[in-house]
């Protein structure tokens, strides 16, 4: 039980976490989403000085992590819901390793107003199962990033995804070949998957082992 309510948040917060005046706009994320994100992240192999977007961030906790990776990270993160743009705009400005922070409304359809060729990398947890056209989104992805520039994705396969009690409406979970499929329909070339897992340790569960599969393409 315990569980299946702490999931039911998370999956709450990847969608779209609550947009209601007064609500804490500064949250927490999940030690599930947290690390997700950071194996994620570590496949762009990024480099000083990289401009790196994050479809769908969770919140600015995680951003350190990020920046002390390499020197002069250009971070630029989107999110649906306008309660955590502003609260990430509002909260004190980071300053780790040289590294910069922009914050931005997202568009449901995935359109990016960013010019073509921007982007060194993107990174992107568990929003594919939101997007009603996967490979348009990718397509936008595609277009902002440089020749060269990484696509990592990460999300739970459809046998998982569907066993969950709280993914019974608005999730698409599609299997690890769909997702290769979308990345090859989208343009991007040398795709690779991995088989992940983390282990989740929280407040409420303790000692869980989730797989996950992250997939990377190259522009």
């Amino acid at each position: 039980m315990e569980e299946q309510i702490y999931f039911k948040e998370t999956s709450k917060q990847a969608r779209r976490p609550d947009d209601r005046p007064g609500k804490k706009v500064e949250r927490e994320v999940s030690p599930f989403c947290r690390t997700m994100i950071s194996k994620t992240v570590d496949q762009l192999k990024l480099a000083d000085h990289s401009l790196v977007l994050e479809i769908g961030f969770k919140s600015r906790e995680y951003l350190p992590f990020l920046f002390q990776k390499v020197i002069g990270i250009g971070y630029y993160g989107n999110n649906i819901s306008e309660t955590v743009v502003l609260g990430a705009m509002s909260a004190p400005a980071l300053k780790i390793n040289e590294g910069t922070a922009q914050f931005s409304l997202a568009k449901e359809d995935g359109t990016l107003a960013i010019g073509n060729n921007f982007f060194d990398g993107c990174f992107t947890v568990n929003t594919i199962y939101f997007w009603k056209d996967p490979v348009a989104h990718l397509k936008e992805i595609y277009r902002v990033l440089r020749p060269g520039g990484k696509l990592s994705l990460a999300f739970m396969e459809k046998n998982i995804g569907i066993e969950l009690p709280w993914t019974r409406s608005d999730f698409t979970f599609y299997d690890t070949n769909e997702v290769k499929t979308f990345f090859s329909k989208a343009g991007f070339v040398a795709v690779e998957v991995k088989q992940m897992t983390e282990e989740i340790t929280g407040q409420n569960v303790k000692g869980i082992v989730r797989p996950f599969v992250n997939v990377v393409g190259r522009k």
